[in-house]
């Protein structure tokens, strides 16, 4: 056995190259992140998206505020167009770096306007009417691989929740993918629920579990129950796309052969529904009978674009754009993870049907800047007021806006792309709005800081300045008196105090397109301190430092060369020396 002696130069030797390793590894990292990162996008603005999407600036990187405790998105913008600079991008981030979940609102900039926190995992948030009133709605829940059990929320114009919607049934919990209000003010929305069933036609357990894809009518005023669909009973298990081998044998491990993520209703009261695992689109009768099946295994519609109308799979977000027409829309993914994989990107698609020919046609294809490949989730909105088209890319962090025909005119991205397989942050879907107002019942929040104050109102859609008042020290009615004025331009504004000094009260007014108040912060107090004290304090902090450093390098200094210290190791050394081998 070696002495203990003999090993300690060696030990003290790797603690010193583990200590370099360490250090040198922290300064590339902070060299890279906070010098070379900086120094490109300065030099070179253009390359910023592109250090943005390769998450050396984080995987998704946040924004804090000092007024608010809400940690907001920093975005970037790919492609911008001015015809874009409208409405509010609705979304449902999460992820391991997203953090906190919460549904999101960003202005037309990718700025945030509100959030809400504390809530569990939340998706498919976005605007809708429901007896003449919008409102915003989302799902929110437990989440476990591709599927939830939760409800849907409805917030009024306030964010203060209106309605709570609850699936039907004993064991019956709404699920993420859907909640629609239709024009008869019902809502729809999906299930997914655990039960067995004979999978030998798959080459499976003949008592096996299967996961039922059902959908739901409901009444949202009274809860009550109007229709209900249960795929099983209308689609063949055969007809599913997905493989997975260790499905359908275990109670907690059910096969899912259809996987429904969309419905719509017809003006004739039919179901538009996109399933995912068998490439189809299907419409329903009222009397759940299957009209007409658009892709899949059974297709019923000859392709005019040669091939390219029924070029879809693993599909989500089917929707009317002209019932009249037979124009539909759709978020083909192309893939259902790593061993279902169809094609070499995502995009949006819009397809005209003739049923009387049975025929379909392609007519506009969305794809993103970046040919971004989306393994799961996604969305395609027509929005009116601009005749664009916006496509949120689900599993990819990103939103775009195109023209009608096809024709992208802005892009941004709310995380790294490159690391999007990671999942890391996502949004569920994607959508605008220019229709939404939000009249938040709390007051703007404010908070001073090193002699600047901070304002910010979550949730609040009309102001466009903040008005920053003041009440003199020595009054004894506080009367307020306008200081100064700025535009807002992002979710959180500053005042400078420093020349302020005679007032010890203030308070923040929101003001609109008018001049007009929309609300005031509460009043606080604030005692000026002068930048002399400040300096002179932090001088004698630093010196107090010094000579607490000083004192001690001395003692050690001593302790060293008294004799005590060198006397205990050199007899230790020798009493080392004299053990033999």
């Amino acid at each position: 056995m070696r002495p203990f002696g003999s090993m300690k130069p060696r030990l003290i030797r790797a603690l010193v190259v583990v200590g370099v390793v360490v250090t040198g590894a922290l300064l590339l990292f902070f060299t890279v992140a906070y010098l070379l990162v900086p120094l490109f996008a300065w030099l070179s603005p253009t390359l910023n998206p592109t250090l943005y999407d390769l998450g050396l600036y984080g995987a998704c990187p946040l924004q804090t505020y000092v007024s608010s405790n809400v940690t907001g998105l920093r975005t970037t913008t790919i492609q911008w167009d001015e015809s874009c600079d409208n409405g509010y991008v609705f979304l449902t981030p999460t992820g391991d770096s997203a953090g906190a979940p919460g549904p999101t609102i960003l202005d037309s900039q990718g700025e945030v306007v509100w959030k809400a926190e504390g809530y569990q995992v939340t998706t498919n948030l976005k605007v809708q009417r429901y007896k003449g009133q919008d409102y915003l709605t989302f799902w929110s829940g437990r989440k476990w691989g591709s599927l939830g059990a939760g409800s849907y929320y409805m917030l009024d114009s306030s964010y203060r929740v209106a309605y709570q919607v609850k699936a039907v049934g004993e064991n019956m919990f709404g699920d993420l993918h859907e909640f629609k209000i239709t024009n008869d003010d019902t809502a729809l929305l999906t299930v997914y629920h655990t039960v067995d069933a004979d999978l030998s036609s798959l080459g499976k357990a003949s008592s096996g579990w299967l996961t039922e894809n059902t959908f739901q009518e409901i009444d949202i005023s009274t809860g009550e129950l109007l229709f209900e669909w249960r795929a099983s009973e209308h689609v063949d298990l055969t007809e599913g796309y997905m493989w997975n081998p260790f499905g359908g044998y275990l109670r907690s491990m059910p096969f899912d052969y259809y996987h429904l993520n969309s419905v719509d209703k017809d003006s004739r009261g039919n179901y538009l529904i996109s399933a995912r695992h068998t490439h189809t689109i299907n419409c329903v009768s009222p009397t759940g009978d299957i009209l007409w099946v658009l892709g899949g295994k059974h297709n019923q519609f000859t392709d005019l674009s040669g091939g390219a109308a029924l070029d879809f799979s693993w599909q989500h977000d089917a929707r009317w754009w002209s019932e009249e027409e037979g124009i539909l829309t759709l978020f083909d993914n192309q893939e259902g993870g790593v061993l279902n994989r169809e094609g070499p990107y995502s995009k949006g698609m819009m397809l005209k049907l003739d049923f009387d020919n049975r025929t379909v046609e392609l007519l506009h294809s969305y794809v993103s800047l970046q040919e971004t490949r989306a393994p799961s989730q996604g969305s395609v909105q027509f929005l009116p007021e601009t005749n664009h088209m916006f496509v949120g890319w689900g599993h990819s962090p990103a939103y775009s806006e195109y023209s009608v025909n096809g024709t992208l005119l802005c892009e941004q991205h709310f995380a790294a792309t490159w690391l999007h397989v990671w999942n890391r942050a996502v949004s569920y879907r994607a959508f605008k709005s220019a229709t939404w107002v939000g009249h938040p019942k709390e007051p703007p929040a404010v908070k001073i800081d090193d002699q600047t104050l901070y304002v910010s109102w979550n949730g609040a859609t009309e102001v466009v300045a903040w008005e920053l008042q003041g009440a003199m020290t020595e009054a004894d009615d506080y009367e307020f008196s306008e200081l100064d004025v700025i535009d807002k331009e992002g979710f959180e504004e500053s005042f400078e105090l420093t020349d302020l000094w005679e007032y010890s009260r203030f308070r923040v007014v929101a003001l609109d397109r008018t001049g007009q108040i929309l609300g005031q912060s509460e009043v606080v107090s604030y005692h000026y301190e002068s930048g002399w004290w400040r300096f002179i304090f932090a001088i004698l902090a630093w010196g107090l430092v010094f000579t607490i450093c000083w004192h001690g390098y001395k003692r050690l200094w001593r302790w060293k060369h008294t004799g005590a210290g060198g006397i205990k190791w050199k007899s230790y050394e020798l009493q080392t020396r004299r053990i033999p081998k």
